[in-house]
């Protein structure tokens, strides 16, 4: 205790912060002062979803209320304590990241500590069902992943997060309790908080912090700098039972003093000291623990915010040390362990405004950081103006969204909608502050989530009641972007409209070790009707799973192994382009029916290209090429199952086998039910979702190569969520039906893997065939032909003019020459030289140009990035200058 609180006495300065002069008992503070009540209440009457969210919240707790008045012991004894006289231990031991014994005997019963760091795969039963006055520790669980809803005991060492989230689930009702004794008064709910918030206040004052004597977790423990341990939990990041409790103490302050627990007669205390104590050890442990750097910095904060917020002024305490003295090391102070806003506020890339991690984590960061601003705003400290990077943020996430509202997934996240509560908490910040553009700007994006049926406002918790502002009158559309890319993240993002009915959309990304990201490969993911139907795998339980290296690796993605993994991507060539060092976003488009990037790392390169065909028809092409002699490529797709298809139509017939092995990566282990057959030629597959009416179909054909072989495999689960796959399908315990595509002997680089995928539902489906033509070593050609329309898509690494047919020609990346009732439609040129089809023909001037040249209602328009030349049905070749959607002449 000696050292960290040196360290505060050290960094503890003149900070210049001005906070509101508050005497001791001026409570609430944290969310809502005495006299914002009636205007709550009013709000509550006024606004329906004010009112729709408060009668939620006494759904939630009226039960476990009125009970309380008659059994005033149900509820706490359902707390995870050392209840057993002789064993309320006052202080435990950590062994390898986990709790290995305890000590000490405490005059009343000490809150459990969680029974060991790492997750496991089950479910504490309802609350009506756990055990009172657990001795043990032992928890009856639910599997999460079996589909089996029996409970089992499961011992308190192998219980993971069981305690603490049993202990969160019973605080957060007394959170909830306390406020609405803050709104109605009623003495039931101030009696149910206060047992609840005594039982856990006094069963952490007489807990030390855990030790861990051979540092396991990195630091020694107890009240020492380093590691990762929390004064209540082995992450700091979790240490956050805190935080009700903070709450519960501000709104019950004047009923804990008028109704003292009958214990602080006994050693002598009033609440405040008591609560000074407690809180104080969360505040100082926090922050000496986890480190300064990404969402464990922020996830610290966020967990003590409030310990400090209910806090007394300096001269209230003995030590000086109240609200003024811990602020600033939030909104001001950097240390050795600790980093504060202007350097979280640092981390956020100011060309793209996101985060440095994963989507997953990287969406939660801002509205941390506007939450606290809320918090420390009513406290009378402003860390939100002057700060315009943090409105870039919270827009920067609405840029990983697919159609249906869910950030995409890559990196350690399980996907699903962002948290809304940033642009509510930029609305509540902009309204009070009379910011009329800013509260516009966020009442659109809401407007917008409200209506695509991503956020319900009826569904606020009590905070949303207290903070959330009426809507003012706003749009409901917001800018759609064609494409996104983030050097950081090595991810971009292609979209062809933005409804989830008819939108197209694909991603494609590197590997990145750490930062919460993953080494995939080159991964791709396409969507259809707003789902991602070849999604990255996640559904491991946690990061300690058996399964885990699976589904956070490249086996879990869609992509090429063995090879790269991590490292640097380039990019080749992309349209609409994305200027990296200006912006997210691509400012300009060539073409309304052609995206595609083509991306190199290492040994690896692989074009993407997404083709429109009609407003509600489109597919994607694939081009992967490897340069090793040894490629698996692997695609996982949403499906009940999997059908393969030869040249001829015919079913292909594999065969059972255990020859898969684990050659390329050790985690093919967790592919299961094995079936192959040797094939050269072209051939297709189909995936069907049966769980939804009409079915959904994702059909793959793939151009045939030498030396290969297929397999069909079941491989693991793609998820633990039930909102990202249409009708919940291959949601855990489910397989997710998977080919890996074998090909020994034969370079990958000029021998590619060359595919389309057409997703639909039953009778939608609008391609016919797909062919190959002709045969080229730098070149790939071929042709679509579908209900629509006809395509020629042409790829290329060599930079020479290939004449795949009489009638075509070409020189560059990537092209599309469209015919629809056998005559022209459009040309396309991605970063090349020329692309012809008979006598239409767009070539670049000087270097290479990307360019479209297309005939609609009888007239010819062209959109290039750079002069070009053009040539039509119209006469000779004509030099035009750069331009967009122009009309020639």
């Amino acid at each position: 205790m000696k050292f960290i609180a040196s360290i505060l006495l050290i960094l503890t300065m003149s900070s210049g912060i001005s906070i509101n002069a508050q005497a001791s008992g001026d409570h609430p503070r944290l969310f809502a002062a005495k006299e914002d009540r009636q205007a709550i209440l009013d709000k509550i009457k006024n606004e329906s979803w004010a009112h729709a969210s408060w009668k939620a919240v006494l759904n939630d707790i009226d039960v476990y209320v009125d009970r309380h008045i008659d059994d005033p012991k149900w509820i706490t004894s359902r707390l995870a304590m050392y209840w057993k006289d002789g064993e309320r231990y006052t202080q435990c031991y950590i062994k390898k990241q986990d709790w290995d014994y305890g000590e000490g005997n405490a005059p009343l019963p000490t809150v459990r500590l969680p029974g060991m760091r790492r997750w496991n795969d089950y479910l504490n039963v309802p609350l009506e069902d756990r055990i009172p006055y657990n001795e043990t520790g032992d928890m009856l669980g639910i599997s999460r992943s079996s589909g089996d809803d029996t409970p089992v005991v499961i011992p308190y060492k192998e219980s993971g997060h069981m305690i603490r989230q049993n202990n969160m689930e019973i605080l957060k009702l007394a959170e909830k309790s306390a406020f609405a004794y803050y709104l109605t008064q009623e003495e039931k709910y101030a009696k149910f908080s206060s047992d609840i918030f005594w039982t856990w206040m006094l069963g952490t004052y007489y807990m030390n912090p855990p030790l861990d004597p051979k540092e396991s977790a990195g630091g020694p423990g107890g009240y020492e700098a380093g590691g990762i341990l929390g004064y209540y939990d082995y992450e700091v990041i979790h240490d956050d039972r805190q935080t009700p409790m903070a709450i519960t103490y501000d709104f019950l302050y004047d009923y804990l003093n008028e109704h003292p627990h009958e214990h602080l007669k006994t050693i002598n205390k009033k609440p405040v000291d008591v609560a000074e104590i407690v809180f104080k050890r969360f505040i100082e442990i926090g922050l000496v623990r986890g480190g300064k750097k990404g969402n464990w910095n922020v996830n610290r904060y966020k967990n003590i915010i409030g310990s400090m917020l209910v806090l007394e002024s300096n001269d209230f305490y003995k030590d000086g040390k109240g609200r003024e003295h811990y602020i600033p090391f939030y909104t001001e102070k950097s240390g050795k362990h600790y980093a504060g806003l202007p350097e979280i506020l640092a981390n956020y890339n100011t060309t793209t405004g996101l985060w440095p991690e994963s989507p997953g984590y990287a969406s939660g960061m801002i509205p941390f950081v506007l939450d606290m601003g809320l918090k420390l705003y009513k406290s009378g400290v402003n860390t939100l103006a002057g700060n315009p990077i943090v409105n870039k943020a919270a827009l920067a996430n609405l840029g990983w969204l697919d159609a249906r509202g869910n950030l995409v997934l890559f990196g350690d996240m399980r996907g699903g909608p962002p948290n809304m509560s940033a642009f509510e908490s930029l609305l509540t910040y902009a309204t009070w502050e009379g910011d009329k553009e800013t509260v516009e700007k966020m009442a659109t994006v809401i407007r917008k989530n409200i209506a695509s049926g991503y956020h319900d406002r009826t569904k606020s918790d009590w905070k949303g009641i207290v903070f959330n502002q009426p809507l003012p009158d706003s749009g409901n559309e917001l800018p759609f972007h064609k494409a996104a890319y983030s050097p950081f993240h090595r991810h971009l993002i292609m979209k062809n409209g933005n409804d989830e009915n008819n939108a197209l959309m694909f991603t494609l990304y590197g590997g990145r070790y750490q930062s919460h990201l993953a080494e995939n490969g080159l991964a791709m993911q396409f969507y259809s009707k707003g789902w991602v139907m070849s999604p990255d795998a996640s559904a491991y339980e946690s990061y300690w799973s058996k399964d885990a290296g699976y589904h956070r690796g490249i086996t879990g993605s869609n992509t090429i192994v063995p090879g790269y993994k991590k490292g640097e991507i380039t990019i080749n060539a992309m349209n609409p382009w994305v200027e990296p060092s200006k912006s997210f976003y691509n400012t300009s488009s060539i073409s309304d029916k052609v995206s595609f990037a083509d991306v190199s790392a290492d040994e690896k390169r692989r074009l993407v290209a997404m083709i429109r065909t009609s407003e509600t028809t489109g597919y994607y092409v694939d081009v992967f090429r490897s340069d090793q002699n040894k490629n698996d490529y692997i695609h996982h797709n949403l499906g009940n199952s999997v059908v393969l298809k030869g040249k001829d139509n015919g079913i292909l017939e594999l065969k059972s086998v255990n020859d898969l092995g684990t050659e390329y990566n050790k985690n093919y282990s967790f592919f299961k039910n094995q079936n192959k057959v040797s094939y050269t030629d072209d051939f297709n597959a189909s995936w069907v979702v049966n769980n939804t009416q009409p079915n959904m179909i994702t059909d793959m054909w793939m151009m045939g190569q030498k030396n290969r072989e297929i397999y069909t495999v079941d491989a693991p689960p793609t998820t633990i969520r039930g909102d990202i796959t249409p009708g919940q399908v291959n949601k855990s315990p489910e397989t997710t039906p998977t080919l890996i595509i074998r090909q020994n002997g034969i370079n990958g680089s000029k021998h590619p893997f060359v595919s389309v995928f057409e997703s639909y539902e039953t009778g939608e489906k609008s391609i016919k065939s797909i062919t190959k033509t002709g045969e080229f070593i730098g070149l790939i050609c071929l042709t679509v032909n579908s209900k629509e329309s006809t395509q020629f898509i042409l790829s290329a690494t060599d930079h020479k003019i290939f004449k795949p047919s009489k009638q075509l020609k070409f020189q560059g990346t990537f092209a599309v020459a469209s015919e629809k009732n056998g005559a022209f439609e459009y040309l396309y040129l991605g970063e090349g030289n020329l692309i012809q089809n008979g006598v239409h023909k767009i070539e670049a001037v000087q270097g290479t140009v990307s360019a479209e040249l297309k005939f609609e209602d009888g007239k010819y328009y062209y959109s290039s990035d750079k002069p070009l030349s053009i040539q039509t049905k119209k006469g000779k070749a004509k030099i035009y200058p750069a331009g967009y959607d122009v009309e020639i002449k």
